[in-house]
C-alpha cells in the first residue's frame, strides 16, 4: 500500500515525539473542531471540562439537551461517551434502559433501535460523523482505519484494528502493518497474531513492546526466554487476573515485574492507572498498586482502552491525564472479575496485594462521582 501522503508528514512528527495520537494530531483536532457547529461555544466547552472532572450529572444531561438542540459537537461526543465508556459511575448506573436512551440517543426509531446522534448526524452530511459512522460498520475495512486516521481519530480504530489483527488475512494483516505506526500501542497484538507460527503471542510481543518503550529500542530486535518466569510474566500481561490470581504463579520473585511496574509508571496509554496509583499511595506501594491494578483491570491490551471519546474535542493527551480517566479506571478495578465472572480478590485479598489500592476502592476517594 502506498503512504498516505495527507498523514506522512503528521505521522512523521509522532514517531518523532514518541506519543502515539498526541502531539501530531493538534492540527487535526484543531480543524475538526472547528468544523463542527457548537464546538466552540462556551457552554459547551465548560461541559467538557464537567465531564474531564468525572461529574456525569452535571454534565450528560445537558449535553443531551444541546443534542436536542442540535450541537453537532454535543451530539458526536455524547455518541462516542456512550460508546466507549470503559466503567460508567453511579448516575449512569442508576438509571434504566429507556431512561439511558434518552440521554444517549435521539428521537428516530424506536427502543435499542433509535438512531445514535453519530448516524443522525452522518445522514446530515456531516463529514466527521460518516467517518466515525464508517468505522462502527463490522467486518474488516482498512479503508475507514485510514480515513479515521486523516480525520485525527486514532484511537476510534482501535476495534478496526484488533478485527483485522485477529480475522484478516495475511495479506490484509501486512496493509495494516504499513498503517500503523511502529511504536502504536496495538502493534504488538498485531504481531502477536501475524507471527502466531514462529511461535509469537499477543502476550511475548506486548511484553517485547514495553520493554522498547522503556529502552528506546525497536521491541522486534528485544529477545526473550521461553523460560517458565517468562511464560508466567507474558501471560499476565496478555490476560492480567481474567483467568484468576492463582493461574499467574508468584510475580513478586518474577524478574519482569519490574518491567511491568516501569511501564505503568511511565507509558502514555497506561497514564490513568499511574495517576491513580500516585495519588493513591505513596514510596514502594506505588508499584504494588501498578501491578496489582494492570492485573485487574485485565492486564496490557484492555489498560490501553482508556482513551478520548473525541479526540476532534478532547485530545488524547488531555483525557488521559483527567480526572474522569482516574475515576473510570478506579471502578473498573472496583468491578474486576475473571472471564468466568468471579471476583478476583476479596476485600482482604486485595488488602494483603496493594493496601493503599484497596482504600481507594473502599472510599472511592478517587473516583471524584458526583452521581
Amino acid at each position: 500500500m502506498k503512504p498516505f501522503s495527507g498523514r506522512k508528514f503528521a505521522l512523521t512528527l509522532l514517531l518523532l515525539v514518541g506519543v502515539v495520537g498526541v502531539v501530531g494530531a493538534v492540527g487535526i483536532h484543531a480543524s475538526s473542531a472547528n468544523a463542527l457547529q457548537g464546538a466552540d461555544d462556551a457552554g459547551f466547552l465548560n461541559l467538557v471540562d464537567t465531564w474531564l472532572g468525572d461529574n456525569d450529572p452535571g454534565s450528560l444531561p445537558v449535553l443531551s439537551r444541546l443534542s436536542r438542540e442540535g450541537n453537532s459537537a454535543a451530539r458526536l461526543l455524547l455518541s462516542r461517551i456512550e460508546i466507549t465508556d470503559r466503567a460508567s459511575g453511579a448516575f449512569i448506573r442508576q438509571l434504566s434502559r429507556p431512561e439511558r436512551l434518552d440521554l444517549y440517543r435521539s428521537n428516530r426509531g424506536n427502543g435499542v433501535f433509535r438512531s445514535s446522534w453519530i448516524k443522525v448526524e452522518a445522514d446530515r452530511g456531516n463529514p466527521l460523523a460518516q467517518v466515525l459512522f464508517e468505522g462502527t460498520a463490522p467486518g474488516i475495512n482498512l479503508a475507514a482505519i485510514e480515513r479515521l486516521y486523516d480525520a485525527g481519530e486514532f484511537e476510534a480504530t482501535e476495534h478496526l484494528v484488533r478485527k483485522i489483527a485477529v480475522d484478516g488475512s495475511q495479506a490484509e494483516r501486512a496493509k495494516l502493518a504499513q498503517l500503523l505506526i511502529p511504536m502504536s500501542e496495538l502493534t504488538p497484538y498485531l504481531r502477536g497474531f501475524r507471527f502466531s507460527r514462529q511461535g509469537m503471542t499477543t502476550g511475548r510481543t506486548a511484553l517485547q513492546h514495553m520493554i522498547g518503550t522503556i529502552e528506546g529500542i525497536d521491541p522486534v530486535s528485544v529477545e526473550l526466554d521461553s523460560d517458565p518466569e517468562t511464560e508466567a510474566a507474558t501471560k499476565f500481561i496478555d490476560l492480567g487476573y481474567q483467568a484468576g490470581a492463582q493461574t499467574i504463579g508468584d510475580l513478586d520473585t518474577n524478574r519482569h515485574d519490574q518491567t511491568i511496574v516501569k511501564w505503568v509508571t511511565t507509558a502514555p496509554p497506561a497514564r490513568p492507572l499511574a495517576n491513580l496509583c500516585r495519588r493513591a499511595c505513596s514510596g514502594r506501594q506505588v508499584s504494588a498498586c501498578a501491578i496489582t491494578g494492570f492485573g485487574l483491570v485485565g492486564g496490557y491490551y484492555e489498560l490501553i482502552r482508556f482513551d478520548s471519546p473525541l479526540e476532534s474535542i478532547i485530545p488524547q493527551d488531555r483525557f488521559l491525564g483527567s480526572k474522569r480517566a482516574i475515576g473510570m479506571m478506579l471502578r473498573r478495578i472496583a468491578a474486576a472479575r475473571t472471564e468466568a465472572g468471579v471476583q478476583v480478590f476479596s476485600e482482604s485479598e486485595l488488602e494483603q496485594e496493594s493496601p493503599c489500592l484497596a482504600a481507594a476502592v473502599r472510599g472511592r476517594d478517587y473516583s471524584l462521582d458526583a452521581g
